[in-house]
C-alpha cells in the first residue's frame, strides 16, 4: 500500500489487545495502513496517516510511536548501522536503547561509541531522541515522535470521580474497549450498561459528537450524570434505560462498547447472563449502523462470543484478560 513505515511500542500488559487497539486506532485515523511485523514488545506499520501522534495519545496499550528507520542485525558493523549513521548526520541525536526481556547484548554506550565514530552527533540533549530496541535476535532504530503522557489515567481512576461503584473498571480498560468499538470524532456512541459512566467519559473525551449512556439502574445512572458534568462531557446524556428495549432508532449509533453485569456485585435483573446479553445484542443490531462494531465483555467460561453469533453479528475476534482466581474476562469484538 505504500505509505510511511512506523513503529509502536506496545504494552507487556495484554500485548495481543495492545496489538488489536493499534489496528482499531489505524482504522479511524489513517487512510490505509498495513502491519508488516510484531515482535516481542513492538509492531511495526506503514500508513498514510497525517498525525501518526494521534496513535499515542488515543491509545490505552500503545505506549510510544514512532518514525522506523531501520531493522537489522545486532552486529554494529553490518550496513544498516552506517545507512543509519548517514540518515542521522546534520542532527544531534538523543539515544535511548532498551533490551526485551533479555534479547540483545550491546549497550546503550556502544551504540553511542560506534554512532560517534561514524559521524552522528550524540547528546543527552539533542533535539530528536534516536529509539534503539534489541528484541527477538535483531535492532529496531526508530526516531521517536510521541509517547503516552505518564499518569494520564490516574485523574480519573474511579474512586476520584464524585461518583463510585464497587466493580467499575480502570479508565485504561474503558478507553481500550471503547477504542476497539472504531469510534471517531464527531460519531455517536453508546454504552447501555454503563454504570456510573466510565466508558461515556473515555468517548466524550475522544471527540464523539453524542454519547448516550443508559443504565437500568438509576442510581448508577445519576452517579454518571455526576461523573460526566465533572469532566465537562457536555455532547453526553445519562439516562435510566433498559438494554433489551433500547430507545434509540435504527441505525442511529455508530459504535458500542459496553461491560454487561456478570460478578457477583452486579444484578442481572432476573435474566440469566445469558439471555440478557443475547437481547441487548440484538438491540444493539437494530440501532447500530452497518458496519460498525460492537465490543463488549464476559466471563470467559459462559463463552460471551456465541452470543454475538446467534444475534446475527460478525465475531471478528476475542481476548482474554485475567482479572483474579475466579475470573478471566473475555473481550469480544464484533462488527454489525
Amino acid at each position: 500500500m505504500g505509505g510511511v513505515s512506523y513503529y509502536a511500542i506496545l504494552s507487556g500488559d495484554h500485548e495481543g489487545l495492545a496489538l488489536e487497539e493499534l489496528k482499531a486506532i489505524l482504522d479511524v485515523e489513517s487512510r490505509g495502513y498495513r502491519v508488516t511485523g510484531v515482535l516481542e514488545g513492538i509492531a511495526l506499520f506503514e500508513a498514510d496517516i497525517e498525525d501518526p501522534s494521534v496513535v499515542a495519545s488515543r491509545a490505552a496499550y500503545v505506549r510510544e510511536v514512532g518514525l522506523l528507520l531501520a531493522v537489522g542485525p545486532q552486529d554494529l558493523d553490518s550496513g544498516w548501522v552506517r545507512e543509519l549513521a548517514y540518515t542521522l548526520k546534520g542532527r544531534t541525536v538523543r539515544v535511548e536503547a532498551t533490551r526485551y526481556k533479555g534479547y540483545g547484548s550491546t549497550s546503550e554506550l556502544d551504540f553511542v561509541k560506534r554512532l560517534t565514530e561514524l559521524g552522528v552527533k550524540c547528546s543527552l540533549r539533542g533535539d530528536t531522541t534516536l529509539r534503539l530496541f534489541s528484541t527477538e535476535g535483531v535492532v529496531v532504530a526508530g526516531l521517536k515522535i510521541a509517547s503516552r503522557e505518564p499518569g494520564v489515567f490516574a485523574e480519573r481512576m474511579p474512586r476520584r470521580r464524585p461518583a463510585f461503584k464497587p466493580g467499575t473498571l480502570a479508565p485504561q480498560i474503558s478507553r481500550l474497549m471503547v477504542n476497539l468499538s472504531r469510534l471517531k470524532r464527531g460519531a455517536t456512541f453508546l454504552d447501555p450498561f454503563c454504570g456510573v459512566g466510565g466508558f461515556a467519559i473515555e468517548a466524550c473525551l475522544l471527540g464523539a459528537s453524542r454519547v448516550v449512556c443508559g443504565d437500568i439502574d438509576w442510581g448508577a445512572t445519576l452517579g454518571a450524570l455526576r461523573n460526566l458534568e465533572y469532566y465537562d462531557c457536555t455532547s453526553s446524556i445519562a439516562i435510566r434505560l433498559n438494554s433489551t428495549e433500547l430507545p434509540l432508532a435504527d441505525g442511529s449509533v455508530e459504535a458500542i462498547a459496553t461491560d454487561p453485569p456478570y460478578g457477583r456485585s452486579a444484578s442481572t435483573k432476573g435474566l440469566s447472563y445469558e439471555e440478557l446479553v443475547l437481547r441487548f445484542l440484538v438491540e444493539a443490531r437494530r440501532v447500530s449502523k452497518r458496519g460498525s462494531y460492537v465490543v463488549y465483555a464476559g466471563p470467559y467460561e459462559r463463552r460471551p462470543w456465541t452470543l454475538a453469533l446467534e444475534a446475527g453479528l460478525e465475531v471478528l475476534a476475542r481476548y482474554h484478560m485475567f482479572v483474579h482466581g475466579s475470573l478471566v474476562r473475555e473481550v469480544v469484538i464484533a462488527r454489525v
